[in-house]
Order: structure tokens, then C-alpha cells, then sequence
């Protein structure tokens, strides 16, 4: 087994406390002969950790096929490193779906210890793939995401083709030394496929701790801001929140509702801006059996005071006409945050909360919790909206 170490040349600039302490995690990528642990092997782990204060890549190459336990047991050495004062974190692309699964079957084959049932895993393929079209990707390729980054690779090969790379070099590697293949030519050529190979596995794990931030989406869509202030002017109800992870790109949706923005210049900060009605809506009652709906007054009201008005004059109310219409400044909203919901017309979205009454002040104020809600609301439009809402949408 060749075990191949090269420094990283820059410092990642990610906060990792937000994962764990920096010791305990572990970036890695396997290269293997096939897609299926049954009939291939791991011929290639690497592995970026940090290393008495320096990050540092670190593979394990197998020179044949006898090589692939003792491969296994030198990564899981260095998670039982790594796992002395607390859990070890395992950050990969695509890690969950295959690397750690194909590595658990290789491990059961040669009844190693499996040290992969008590780690974090953080899969950045997992992280990315939902808010593949809000971040603009045509694919969530490791290589198409790096280049949101501005990562652009020397190594020119994909897995599956460097398999065929390994297969030549391990028949290189076996050639006799009295034939006449064995040559300088030759173990020339080894070394470069040795080169090839390495370069590849390297190059999918050194750039990795540089993409951390595709987590920002994630993140912010799992409730990760605080929000910074609130205030209501012009008609506009203006709401900023700090991101605990930067986006790698910075984003600007618009609609007839909201305006959502997250710029390069300052990646933490969003800004929603939520457009609000002022007029006349409508409150729907849902007990409609029990209401008279009046054409004249175009209102429902309820039989206790409905039974002294002329029955020429009202009707029973159906669910569609059992409302009471009433004027002021409103929100738009898809989800009941603020109570009670009104409507421009039955059922038809958005719903509105209503400015003065419960919740929302007239000046924006409200208690965090309630605005938090509001916002995870107006996110899920933004990231169901966005791959259908193009035009609409600009990448900074």
C-alpha cells in the first residue's frame, strides 16, 4: 500500500464549530473498480483532516488487490483517531448513498470492524441536490458545484473511467522483470497513471473543505437566521435576518408578494420585503349551516340575528358566501401565521393576516417566533417557486 500526504495551501475559511471541533472531522472520497461491493474493490481512500494544526490530504492507494484490508484498516484508524473526544465527522459528496456503504459491505467482507456505526455523516450532495434550481446548477455534480466556487479542476477523468486506469496499472505493476515489456517506457507510463489516479481522488477531497457554504441553503431552509429587524413603511413590510451559513451565490426572487435578496457583498444578511394589501377582504366562517347570507348587504351573519330579518331579504349561507367583509392593511401569507386568515375570495390563496390585529403591529413589530414562522413560510415559496419562476429569479 502507497499512503500519499499533501498539505492543503490555504486555510479553510468555513466556521466547522457549527459541526463539531475541527479534530473530529474528516473529509474523504473513496475510488473503487465498480459501483457494487459484491464484485469491486476500494483501491483508493483519501482522506483531509487536520494534522497537528495544519489540514492535510492523506490517501491510502492499493498497489494490488491484497492491499484492500489493509487499506480499510488504516481509514478506520484514523476515525478512531478523531473519535477520542467525541464523535468522529465524516463530510463527503455523495458519502450516505454510496462511499459508506460500499466501505461497511468491503469491511463485512473481511470481517474488519465496521467504525462507521457511531459518526456524523454530513453528505453535501444531500445538502445541495433540493435547491439544485434555486442555486441556479444544472446538475449537482461535484465538479458543476465546485465551479460555483470558482473551482476549476486540472484532473479531466471521471470514477468510471479511472477504473480502466487502475487496471493498467496494476497490470503494469505485475509485469515480469525479465520481459520485454519491462521497460522504461513502461514503468514511466506506471508512474503517471499512479499520478492519475491520485490526482483525481485529490482533487474531489482538497477542493471539498472550499465548498462547505453549499450547506447555507440547507441550512437557511431549516430555520438557520435570526432575525435582525422588522419595521413597516410605505405599504412595504421590510424584514432582515442574519444566515448562519453564507450562500455560496448570492440570490434575488421577486413576485407579486415578496422580494427576496441575498447578496455577494454581504452573504449573511437577507432581506425580504413583503408587499401589503390595503383594501377589502373577506373573513370566511366555517360553521356556514349556521349563517344567513344577505345579498343587499353582501354579508353573512349568524341565524341568532339573521332570523329577525325579512326572509325575502336572506338566504341560507354556503361555504362560498359566509363571510364578512372587512377594510385595512393586510399580509400576504400561504400558511396561518397570523389569525385569524383572510381571503379575496373562497379558499383562494394567498391567505392574509391582517395588519393592527393579533400578531403583526402596525409597525412591524412582533415577537421573533411568530416573524421566524413567517419567514420559513415565504422560504418554502421561494424554493417550490424556483424552478418554475426563472424569469423571475436572478443570480448576483
Amino acid at each position: 500500500m502507497i499512503v500519499n500526504e499533501i498539505p492543503l495551501s490555504r486555510e479553510p475559511e468555513f466556521d466547522f464549530d457549527i459541526l463539531a471541533p475541527k479534530e473530529r472531522i474528516i473529509f474523504f472520497d473513496i475510488e473503487t473498480t465498480g459501483l457494487s461491493s459484491a464484485n469491486a474493490s476500494v483501491y483508493l481512500i483519501g482522506a483531509v483532516m487536520l494534522v497537528d494544526g495544519r489540514w492535510m490530504l492523506r490517501q491510502f492507494f492499493a498497489e494490488s488487490f491484497a492491499d484492500e484490508p489493509v487499506l480499510l484498516e488504516s481509514f478506520f484508524k484514523l476515525i478512531r483517531e478523531r473519535r477520542k473526544n467525541g464523535r468522529a465527522v465524516l463530510i463527503s459528496y455523495n458519502g450516505d448513498g454510496f462511499d459508506i456503504p460500499f466501505i461497511k459491505k468491503c469491511a463485512a467482507q473481511y470481517c474488519i470492524a465496521n467504525e462507521l456505526t457511531d459518526v456524523l455523516s454530513v453528505d453535501l450532495f444531500r445538502k445541495i441536490k433540493p435547491y439544485k434550481a434555486l442555486a441556479g446548477l444544472t446538475d449537482c455534480r461535484l465538479k458543476t458545484v465546485e465551479k460555483l466556487f470558482g473551482i476549476f479542476r486540472e484532473d479531466k477523468y471521471n470514477g468510471g473511467e479511472l477504473i480502466y486506469v487502475y487496471e493498467e496499472y496494476l497490470r503494469l505493476s505485475g509485469l515480469d522483470e525479465n520481459s520485454c515489456e519491462y521497460n522504461r517506457n513502461n514503468l514511466l507510463l506506471k508512474d503517471e497513471l499512479l499520478r492519475t489516479l491520485l490526482l483525481h481522488n485529490a482533487e474531489d477531497i482538497m477542493d471539498m473543505p472550499f465548498i462547505m457554504n453549499v450547506m447555507g441553503y440547507d441550512s437557511l431552509f431549516s430555520g438557520g437566521f435570526s432575525v435582525e429587524n422588522s419595521i413597516i413603511e410605505n405599504g412595504v413590510w421590510d424584514i432582515r435576518a442574519r444566515l448562519d451559513i453564507p450562500l455560496p451565490k448570492g440570490i434575488y426572487f421577486e413576485d407579486q408578494n415578496y422580494t427576496i435578496s441575498i447578496s455577494e457583498e454581504e452573504p449573511l444578511l437577507m432581506n425580504i420585503a413583503v408587499t401589503l394589501f390595503d383594501g377589502e377582504l373577506k373573513y370566511f366562517y366555517a360553521d356556514h349551516k349556521n349563517y344567513y347570507y344577505l345579498p343587499a348587504e353582501d354579508c353573512a351573519v349568524h341565524k341568532s340575528v339573521g332570523e329577525f330579518v325579512d326572509k325575502k331579504a336572506r338566504r341560507q349561507a354556503t361555504a362560498k358566501n359566509c363571510y364578512r367583509r372587512v377594510s385595512g392593511l393586510f399580509v400576504p401569507e400561504n400558511e396561518a401565521v397570523f389569525a385569524p386568515a383572510f381571503y379575496s375570495d373562497y379558499k383562494k390563496l394567498p391567505m392574509y393576516g391582517q395588519v393592527g390585529e393579533k400578531g403583526l403591529k402596525p409597525d412591524g413589530g412582533c415577537d421573533r417566533d411568530t416573524i421566524r414562522r413567517y419567514v420559513m413560510s415565504v422560504l418554502k415559496e421561494l424554493n417550490a417557486g424556483s424552478s418554475r419562476c426563472t424569469a423571475k429569479r436572478a443570480v448576483y
